[in-house]
């Protein structure tokens, strides 16, 4: 399996120890850094070192770009630095990026955006150029976020965060196609089965529609249910009055002390308040079943919850 390929992109004499230190930590992570000065780059006869980087950097699945206070070489074209450049072919190739600028010239940047308008001499950095480009990063680029830093521990403690965050991310899109194709091939067989029995029973559409009310969906009444009593995180396959019941007491309530003809009556005490839910036998069909056709007016009549203050035996004497 290819491992990410992750570009790192600075201003080489002064932040080549810093380099040389991400570097390693993308190796022990099981990445391939690529850097210039490590051969990272494959050089041609049809293009300057230059263009190489920039050629290079296309090919890379992740970009890191620190900046720090020299303005480091001009580039072949316009008052842009390499690394500047390199900063700017990532993001029109909308790689990854993570951008790290030394925290002195960040603090710095501020003062220079309220004068920019005026003279300024910088004392964080040895190009004005480097403002700049901060401040046009800030302003212009949304969706690559700026740390700051004063070592290389703080930028190798964000990186590990950041692949840590990537990776979760990647599980849960990996959990919910699995879980997508899961249920596709759930529904594929369950289509074969209906088929089949189709040709030997006259009453498989009444069981293949109860099946699909109670397997593969919610029954709305259960769905009202639990946003009534604010358990709105699962899906409950339910489809008949025990198993309502039987949830419903999960959650705390008591055995019901009132019956009636008509309904069911749940208490819970709970923070000093007395809850009741009243469950109307008309929810549920002559066999027990929970009724389908019904709609959220009707079922405010059927399932209704109160609250009041619970009595307590504290005296003020």
């Amino acid at each position: 399996m290819a491992a990410p390929r992750v570009f790192i992109s600075s201003t080489y004499y002064d932040l080549r120890h810093v380099r040389e230190d991400i570097g390693n930590f993308i190796k022990s992570m099981g990445y391939e850094p690529v850097m210039h000065d490590k051969g990272g780059i494959t050089y041609t006869q049809t293009e300057t070192l230059e263009e190489s980087c920039y050629s290079e950097l296309q090919n890379c699945d992740i970009v890191i770009c620190i900046i720090g206070n020299k303005y480091g070489s001009k580039s072949q074209d316009g008052d842009l630095s390499i690394t500047m450049k390199e900063l700017m072919s990532a993001i029109k190739a909308r790689k990854k990026i993570y951008i790290y600028v030394l925290k002195d010239v960040y603090i710095e940047n501020k003062t220079y955006l309220r004068n920019k308008n005026k003279e300024f001499d910088p004392a964080s950095v040895d190009n004005i150029k480097i403002h700049e480009f901060v401040a046009d990063i800030q302003e212009n680029v949304k969706n690559h976020p700026i740390e700051t830093f004063e070592n290389i521990s703080d930028i190798i403690n964000n990186l590990k965060t950041q692949f840590a965050g990537l990776f979760q991310r990647l599980l849960v899109q990996d959990a919910a196609a699995t879980e997508t194709k899961t249920a596709y091939d759930l529904q594929a067989s369950a289509d074969k089965i209906k088929s089949t029995i189709d040709r030997f029973d006259k009453n498989a559409q009444d069981f293949f529609q109860r099946f699909d009310g109670t397997i593969f969906r919610t029954n709305f009444a259960v769905r009202y249910l639990q946003k009534v009593l604010g358990h709105t995180k699962y899906q409950l396959f339910i489809s008949n009055k025990d198993e309502l019941c039987d949830f419903i007491l999960s959650l705390g309530f008591e055995e019901p002390k009132f019956l009636s003809q008509n309904s069911i009556v749940f208490t819970k005490t709970a923070s000093d308040k007395i809850y009741s839910l009243t469950i109307m036998d008309k929810l549920f069909d002559q066999n027990g079943d929970i009724i389908k056709d019904v709609d959220t007016k009707m079922l405010s009549e059927l399932i209704t919850l109160t609250e009041e203050d619970a009595e307590t035996d504290d005296y003020p004497f």
